[in-house]
Order: structure tokens, then sequence, then C-alpha cells
């Protein structure tokens, strides 16, 4: 007879893998002191990475404004400094109302009378797409950094406009 050349491993009497170890601990074997730990780290780095992010726009946009103005004067660095708290601002109020649902009837109401006019109709009615976004809402540490952020814009473009009064 010919002898099988393929044996599962569960077909094996003695124990593949031996677990020496006993001091491993997993996720779940975490103490409530180590969850919290791990928690602050997490919302520590979470803080740092969208510092350096607000910082890096914040820059761009800054010398997109002066780029734009072709002047880098005293006074057109506080205009692009206006433009970027502008922005900021903007960006930051756009997600607060999203969050709030505050403009979804309008936003859904121009949805569907575009596809009305291509002749399609929307995927979702008005309540399942207010109830997506209540489900899913983006989190509040992101439009509370972006506002953050604004106001340190503000400060600077305050200073060097009342420099100019």
């Amino acid at each position: 007879m010919k002898k099988n050349k393929f044996e599962f491993v569960n077909n094996n009497e003695e124990e593949v893998f031996e677990s020496k170890d006993s001091d491993v601990v997993t996720k779940n074997e975490l103490t409530e002191e180590e969850k919290e730990r791990r928690r602050k780290r997490e919302f520590q780095i979470k803080v740092v990475k969208a510092t350096i992010f607000l910082t890096l726009l914040s820059t761009l946009i800054t010398l997109f404004g002066l780029f734009w103005q072709d002047d880098y004067s005293l006074m057109a660095i506080g205009d692009a400094l206006w433009l970027t708290f502008a922005i900021l601002l903007g960006t930051g109020w756009i997600m607060f109302v999203y969050n709030e649902n505050i403009f979804s009837p309008l936003l859904h109401g121009l949805k569907t009378l575009g596809l009305m006019v291509v002749g399609k109709r929307p995927k979702e009615d008005y309540y399942h797409y207010m109830k997506n976004i209540q489900e899913n809402p983006i989190p509040k540490f992101y439009y509370v950094i972006v506002f953050i952020f604004a106001l340190i814009t503000l400060i600077p473009a305050l200073i060097i406009m009342f420099m100019f009064l």
C-alpha cells in the first residue's frame, strides 16, 4: 500500500507547540492602571500628530498667502495670518455643523434635486442620511483642536493688526 504523504497536525499525538512562558500578558489581562496609561499614551500621540499636521498646514497656508500677495512686509504677514485664521475657523465650523446636522436638510435636498434633474434617485432617504451622521460623527477632538489652532493663529494676527492702527 501507498503511504499517505500528508498528515494533519491534529492527528499527531504529541504536542506541536509547547507554551513554556506562562507570564505572557494579553490585552484582556491588562490591569486597569495599565489600560489607563495606554489610553493616555494613545491620546498624547494623537495630539502630537494633530499638532504637527496643523502646524504644517498653517505654515503652508500662510506661505501661500505671502506668495499670492507677492509681498513680504509685516502687513502682508498679518494678512496671510488672517487668511490662515479664516480657513482654520471655517474648517472647524464646517466639522461642527456637520456633526450637529444643522445643514443636513439643505445638503440632502440639494443632492436629491441634482440627482432628480439627471433622472436618478438618491441611495438614502433623509432619515437614514441624518441617522448615518448621528451614528458616525466626526470625533469632537478634531474640530476642537482646529478651533484651538485658529485661536493660536488669531493672536499674532491681532498683534500685527494693532501695530498698524
